[in-house]
């Protein structure tokens, strides 16, 4: 760590002087809090290297972009290569400001894009920032870290990357990252209704319209229920209703129902049930409440895995398939690290197999099919 009881390296003490000398009087004294946050966890071998005009002529351009963002925008990116005469310091790595009103995701999605790239990064400095603006949005004082209540908090990233040479290259980073900060913004946006909705969605499911036993559908609800308790992280949302059409059903979205990433992808088209593939056909109607599997596409938010596709059909009082409840989004840590016994509907599961098993409880053959279902892959027990 470079900031560590008060001991600040040589090289940081002459990016203040050079603060101190430079900047204007009216924001010296801002600049340097701003500076010694950005580089308080910096790793000494990073350090190694740099000189002192360059680490200040980029602390001062991410200023100037923290300074110039709206909180409650959407995200301030830059991508480019500095150059003396441009930018008045320069680096062998092309640099990425990003600025963002603080949310939940950003860092290890940022990571994940720049994977996805093909990108190494070399440097990657991010802290949330605590602070008040005037009327005019410019900065005034920057607050204990953690402060939250009528203050702004925003996030500010200072990355270096392989060195880009096209033009080309540096605009798909700047979209790559936009359009993830894009989908960030809309899944936490729209976070607590889709919570709200899984909550509803978990209690519906006891109703008598609803086919199975009340065992059953208690233990859907149990599920539904663990899920919107923060053991799913919700990503998007929509309800669809499935009506009959000219010999066929039809599989159509709930015009405003879309939400999170669900509101990328509005349309007022719906699909046919023939043009499913047979299996696909024989779920839409059968009597199954509860849809478990996997999406055919990877999250780009969070974690890049597939997305986990939670589906509740809804039933009319004929016991009819009349439409869905969709939500995607990824099972949180617990769902993999707790024992499956507290998990609702899994634990159900196991039960049920011990119980078939015919082996007498607290045997070594009843502890050793329990291991194999405690180990077992928990998305193929659900």
């Amino acid at each position: 760590m470079s900031l560590v009881d008060g001991q600040t390296p040589v090289l940081l003490e002459k990016v203040f002087d050079l603060i101190k000398n430079k900047v204007p009087s009216s924001q010296s004294q801002l600049v340097q809090e701003f500076t010694k946050r950005l580089y308080r966890n910096i790793a000494s071998d990073d350090l190694s290297h740099r000189n002192d005009s360059d680490m200040y002529g980029a602390v001062l351009g991410l200023w100037h972009s923290f300074n110039e963002y709206k909180p409650g925008d959407k995200a301030l990116i830059k991508v480019y290569n500095p150059d003396v005469p441009n930018d008045g310091w320069e680096s062998p790595h092309t640099i990425i400001e990003i600025i963002q009103s603080d949310m939940p995701f950003m860092v290890d999605s940022v990571r994940m894009a720049l994977q996805r790239m093909g990108i190494t990064t070399h440097l990657l400095l991010h802290m949330p920032i605590s602070h008040n603006r005037d009327d005019n949005n410019q900065v005034t004082d920057m607050l204990k870290p953690g402060t939250r209540g009528e203050n702004h908090v925003d996030t500010v990233f200072l990355i270096e990357i392989d060195r880009q040479t096209s033009k080309d290259e540096i605009k798909a980073i700047r979209k790559e990252l936009i359009s993830v900060m894009e989908e960030i913004s809309l899944a936490v946006s729209d976070w607590q209704p889709m919570r709200e909705r899984l909550k509803d969605v978990s209690n519906e499911v006891l109703d008598e319209r609803y086919p199975g036993s009340k065992q059953h559908k208690k233990e859907i609800q149990r599920f539904l229920s663990w899920l919107a308790d923060d053991n799913f992280t919700l990503i998007g949302y929509r309800a669809y209703d499935l009506q009959p059409i000219k010999g066929d059903h039809e599989l159509k979205q709930v015009s405003g129902s879309s939400l999170g990433l669900m509101r990328n992808s509005i349309s007022d088209k719906g699909r046919l049930i023939s043009t499913l593939p047979e299996d696909g056909r024989e779920i839409s109607h059968d009597d199954r409440i509860l849809l478990l599997t996997k999406t055919n596409s990877k999250s780009r938010v969070h974690r890049p895995a597939y997305f986990d596709y939670i589906g509740i059909k809804r039933f009319n009082d004929d016991g009819e398939v009349i439409g869905e409840e969709r939500f995607i989004g990824l099972y949180s840590a617990h769902f993999y690290n707790d024992s499956a016994r507290d998990i609702p509907l899994v634990s159900e599961k196991i039960k049920r197999v011990l119980d078939s098993s015919g082996f007498a409880p607290q045997s070594h053959a009843a502890k050793a099919l329990l291991n194999i279902l405690e180990t077992y892959p928990r998305d193929e027990i659900v």
